[in-house]
């Protein structure tokens, strides 16, 4: 059972990283979906709910991306799922990423900043975003890559406010295996053509965290060489067993999946064409 000490509805991100860095054991609520699940006492639970975290903004001037999409770390996965600007930037991608997570009812709890600050291995939502080059903004340590972010030891101490997504064109795929639907996945895998044929490969649910496919460079068409290099760099990432799956069995699916993510991205620019 969860019980919580002293809850704290703050009036301002910068109040809310200040509680943090004062307790250690501080924990900054998302939807709550994953936590409840959870055991023990929380001494400060932090409620950034009314601090207006639950829009996404176009932003055209991004210094970055140049044109992107800031979602709020309190936008649901549900808003995820159905927003249409979401849809046209991302080529579908992150509706395609949710849409198995549990049901309606628990995406409609769920949060993007819950998602990403927890870095779960089993994150649908982070292996999206990572292939999509996304970047988080925290309050602490800034503007991060999506990539740096997950890679950080220990716990976090900053307060995620934001995360902020290119604003296409892409074309891309993911590829998820579970045992059943609604379940955590045994393994996640996605592929993102970007611009000028820019490649972005992530797997995820090792059972770690998602991490980017850094071997095997690819063509805007990639040839079958290429895909086949990629596959083996994916299997070259680390893996372990859990009571969902093998390290073996995710090290071979991993080959599998990462085909078969570039081969219908590589598709679906193809038909998209000088769009891309």
């Amino acid at each position: 059972m969860l019980s919580i000490g002293r809850y704290v509805r703050a009036g301002s991100v910068r109040e809310a990283y200040e509680l943090v860095q004062k307790n250690r054991r501080a924990c900054v609520l998302g939807g709550g979906a994953w936590l409840r699940l959870g055991s023990g006492t929380i001494p400060v639970a932090i409620d950034l709910a009314g601090l207006g975290l639950d829009a996404i903004e176009e932003v055209a001037d991004d210094p970055v991306f140049g044109r992107a999409l800031r979602l709020g770390a309190y936008v649901t996965l549900r808003r995820v799922e159905t927003d249409q600007r979401l849809a046209a930037a991302t080529d579908g991608l992150l509706a395609r990423a949710v849409r198995d997570i549990v049901g309606v009812q628990f995406r409609n709890v769920a949060t993007v900043g819950g998602s990403v600050a927890g870095r779960f291995g089993f994150s649908d939502v982070c292996c999206a975003l990572l292939a999509l080059g996304a970047h988080v903004e925290l309050v602490g340590a800034g503007r991060l890559p999506l990539e740096a972010f997950l890679a950080q030891p220990g716990r976090v101490r900053d307060v995620l406010t934001h995360v902020v997504v290119p604003a296409g064109p892409v074309a891309a795929s993911y590829q998820a295996v579970r045992n059943q639907s609604t379940d955590f996945p045994v393994l996640s895998t996605c592929a993102v053509c970007g611009e000028a044929g820019a490649w972005r490969v992530a797997v995820g649910a090792r059972p770690g965290r998602p991490r980017l496919v850094t071997g095997g460079a690819l063509s805007p068409q990639p040839a079958p060489a290429e895909v086949d290099a990629a596959c083996a760099a994916a299997q070259a990432l680390p893996f372990s067993g859990n009571m969902w799956a093998s390290e073996r069995y995710r090290r071979h699916v991993a080959g599998v999946l990462v085909r078969r993510a570039i081969e219908k991205a590589a598709s679906a620019a193809a038909a998209k064409g000088e769009s891309l």
